[in-house]
């Protein structure tokens, strides 16, 4: 199935807090240009494969609610005092709108 040229911001912040709240248990998220939720201290091998679940999480949530063909790449943020785990909204493979 070919991905679809846009998701509504709407859309995408709804698909995120389910993809964040699975993987971390809270439904609290940063958003754009880099999405994700702050982590709580994780070993530095672990927080990349934290960011790679919200992204298939993410996917399985978009293909969920009608947008299949989303594809995520993981990033992690490192900010003096926080950790982000997520992606950057720039690299999805659709606008948002």
């Amino acid at each position: 199935m070919p991905a679809p040229k846009s998701i509504a911001a709407e859309d995408l912040a709804k698909f995120t807090q389910l993809a964040v709240k699975k993987v971390s248990g809270t439904g609290r998220i940063i958003k754009g240009p880099i999405w994700g939720y702050v982590l709580a201290e994780a070993k530095t091998a672990k927080q990349l494969e934290l960011a790679a679940s919200v992204g298939k999480e993410l996917v399985a949530a978009a293909k969920a609610g009608g947008i299949a063909g989303l594809k995520v790449d993981p990033c992690v943020i490192l900010k003096p005092g926080k950790i982000i785990a997520g992606f950057i909204e720039r690299e999805l493979n659709v606008a948002i709108e």
